[in-house]
């Protein structure tokens, strides 16, 4: 089965099970796979989901490594919003300062 096909056909609890099977051969994953994977993690799991793939003792090793991969790591885009949000916080703050001065 592809990954399309595991991505259309996999629905709830056997969705969670095709993420389970992916996971247990990573890193020897194909690039398809590996988006599928990115996908479900950033998009589609619930807290609930991820804590329940991670407490699997039989993918325990496969799921580490694939998110200190790919989850954990700071993306560029991650460092925008950072820098936005600290610009805005001294920018409120420049704001306060010369109002009361």
């Amino acid at each position: 089965m592809t990954a399309i096909d595991t991505a259309s056909a996999a629905r709830g609890g056997d969705r969670f099970d095709a993420i389970e099977a992916l996971l247990a051969r990573y890193p020897r994953v194909d690039a398809d796979e590996l988006a599928e994977l990115k996908t479900w993690f950033r998009k589609e799991a619930s807290a609930f989901e991820v804590a329940s793939m991670a407490s699997k003792e039989a993918i325990h090793a496969p799921y580490r490594q694939f998110r200190a991969d790919h989850i954990v790591r700071l993306r560029p885009i991650d460092m925008v919003k950072g820098l936005a949000f600290a610009a805005a916080i001294v920018g409120l703050l420049l704001a306060v300062f010369v109002i009361k001065a």
